[in-house]
């Protein structure tokens, strides 16, 4: 697949969560994440913003994101671990788009920031996801979107009133991706539609197990931005 790169347009800026002070594996992960982006270009501009968590970046973390364009570090405490340091980066970075990453993020097409975008234009202000979940109220997991790899305005981020700050387990992290009160809730409240974006079709979040080769069907091959739940072997739904 070839893409044009775009050279011109909207401010877009892609957010990667690099936790600092966890196992070394996560500078394993940012390697690959890297090396996955020199592999397949997004196909736009974009300025990226490594959150470095838990502490202040290193001249060898920083090296790791040498592949990526346009990259500047800002420090957090690890509050709230991934989700903190997305609310973060969201309430300092003003941008059209905002693209959020985990640390077990990796890139498996070339122009996947053009489908992003493109999508974004035809579907609106809203929130989009690579992979989704339908729930199962039964254990508290209302239908969301997966937050290893997600996208929307900032200010939806900004807009939504639950902080996440604790450290340590699921707690309020949960509550934020799948509880009651999470993102997704929160945008179908105020009217929107959160979308599923594979490579070949879009489904909102209530209808994403439908799509074929997406999270948890098929090979797969569907899923726009992979993270380590869509690496073989792979779990199928029944």
């Amino acid at each position: 697949m070839k893409c044009s790169m775009i050279t011109v347009g909207p401010k877009i800026v892609l957010v990667y969560i690099y936790p600092m002070n966890g196992h070394q594996g996560f500078s394993t992960k940012a390697l690959e994440f890297s090396q996955s982006y020199e592999r397949n270009p997004p196909g736009m501009n974009h300025e990226t913003l490594i959150v470095c968590n838990g502490a202040p970046a290193t001249q060898p973390s920083k090296d790791l994101f040498n592949a990526l364009p346009n990259v500047s570090f800002i420090d957090h405490d690890n509050s709230g671990w991934d989700i903190g340091a997305f609310q973060l980066a969201a309430r300092v970075t003003p941008c059209d788009l905002m693209v959020f990453f985990s640390s077990h993020t990796y890139f498996r097409k070339p122009g996947w920031l053009v489908r992003m975008w493109e999508t974004y234009l035809a579907l609106g202000d809203t929130l989009y996801g690579s992979t989704g979940n339908q729930g199962d109220l039964r254990v508290n997991v209302h239908p969301h979107i997966r937050t290893t790899g997600f996208w929307c305005s900032p200010n939806l981020i900004n807009e939504h009133p639950y902080r996440v700050s604790q450290t340590g387990g699921g707690g309020q992290r949960y509550e934020f991706e799948h509880g009651a009160s999470c993102l997704t809730n929160f945008v179908k409240q105020t009217g929107r539609v959160p979308w599923i974006v594979g490579w070949n079709d879009i489904k909102s979040v209530d209808e994403c197990n439908s799509m074929a080769n997406t999270f948890h069907q098929g090979n797969q091959d569907n899923v726009l931005v992979g993270d380590r739940l869509t690496c073989p072997p792979y779990y199928h739904t029944p």
